[in-house]
């Protein structure tokens, strides 16, 4: 799936970028907020983020309750599509947003519970790594011990696309070899780590983003695209976290 992060890194030295990629205006250099209305806070982004993770929530419920498995394929087509649709729009989408979180909700329990079959428990300790990662990101960053610099996001965009370019390749050898390439070789557990290690410093890009659109006084409506783009972060270090977890269960 798409994450918002890479529209961040591009260009960034002639242009400045808010929550998941917004282009903040600039005004003879100096950035600025449009608009004269309501501003950007962090409880709104929080409260718009946790309404992203109810709809994901219910519909994770929904489809692990009902073991319906085959809906992962096309839900994963829907939240790909919606997924690219808010993140490359310039208007903001609610509606699309929540309709990816629905999609992805349907996405993440099939494949939880694929894998639980194989290792029972893995979706719990998947969830719960996930938020104590989170956790200790959120909390190197604000103490300063992660700090988001220009060279910083340089670095982290030539690592996201040498790693996107890595799993294309992987993808289409396993295509052709019916198995899941490098992930089931004794290197695996070191790909898996280096995508669970990138996916939290996206966040920390995250966490900067939506620190920079509240303190240049963003637009209220722009909290959706920074709740947007944590959801896209979190979903991809879960992913990524429930394959190491697969693959270390696997080698027991």
């Amino acid at each position: 799936m798409a994450n918002p992060v890479l529209n961040r890194t591009f260009n960034r030295e002639n242009l400045q970028y808010g929550p998941a990629g917004v282009e903040i205006p600039t005004v003879d250099g100096v950035q600025t907020a449009s608009g004269t209305g309501a501003r950007m806070t962090m409880d709104g982004v929080v409260s718009r983020t946790l309404a992203l993770f109810g709809v994901l929530a219910v519909t994770a419920v929904f489809t692990w309750m009902t073991q319906a498995v085959w809906l992962i394929l096309p839900a994963l087509v829907v939240a790909i599509g919606l997924g690219l649709w808010a993140t490359f729009s310039k208007k903001v989408r609610p509606a699309v947003m929540f309709g990816y979180a629905a999609a992805e909700g349907v996405v993440l329990s099939a494949l939880t519970y694929v894998f639980d079959i194989v290792y029972p428990g893995i979706g719990f300790q998947a969830v719960l790594a996930t938020t104590v990662t989170a956790g200790v990101v959120f909390a190197a960053y604000r103490s300063g011990a992660i700090r988001v610099t220009p060279k910083f996001r340089q670095i982290m965009m030539f690592a996201l696309i040498g790693y996107m370019g890595f799993a294309l390749i992987n993808l289409v050898f396993g295509m052709f070899t019916g198995s899941s390439g490098i992930y089931s070789s004794q290197f695996g557990w070191i790909a898996a780590l280096i995508g669970v290690g990138l996916s939290a410093f996206t966040l920390v890009m995250d966490f900067a983003d939506i620190e920079e659109g509240i303190g240049i006084g963003l637009p209220a409506q722009e909290e959706w695209r920074a709740a947007f783009g944590l959801m896209v972060s979190l979903v991809w270090m879960y992913t990524e976290i429930l394959r190491l977890l697969a693959i270390l269960r696997g080698n027991d």
